[in-house]
């Protein structure tokens, strides 16, 4: 009888360590695929990062392509300006040329009233 109950504790314990081996190798083939999804996860960011990092350069260089747009724009703005003062300022001698020489007609008329073709 003793001997029995010496194979049956042994046999429970043998099941036991079975039990607990099954146990750590369901843990670690849980462990794996989530070691597996986790890795998925990682090359994903990777991926959307380097998409993100081109995306932020393109941005940059368009940027800076329409600053040196507008640059150009408001240098051809002053050149605009200047064009403006000088037409501005050519009107105005104009017009007093054209007054200066109404006068000169009015004054000529006026001369040349006093005489009479024969």
């Amino acid at each position: 009888k003793h001997i029995g109950a010496i194979v049956k504790s042994i046999q429970r314990d043998t099941q036991d360590a079975v039990d607990a081996m099954e146990r750590s190798t369901r843990g670690v083939v849980e462990g794996t695929r989530t070691a597996d999804e986790a890795d998925q996860a990682l090359r994903e960011i990777e991926k959307i990062s380097n998409r993100l990092a081109e995306l932020i350069g393109a941005i940059s260089n368009a940027t800076q392509q329409q600053a040196a747009s507008a640059a150009q724009v408001a240098g051809k703005m002053k050149i605009i300006l200047g064009v403006t003062q000088l037409t501005t300022e050519g009107t105005k001698k104009t017009a007093a040329s054209a007054a200066k020489l109404g006068e000169l007609a009015d004054g000529l008329k006026n001369s040349v009233a006093g005489f009479k073709l024969a």
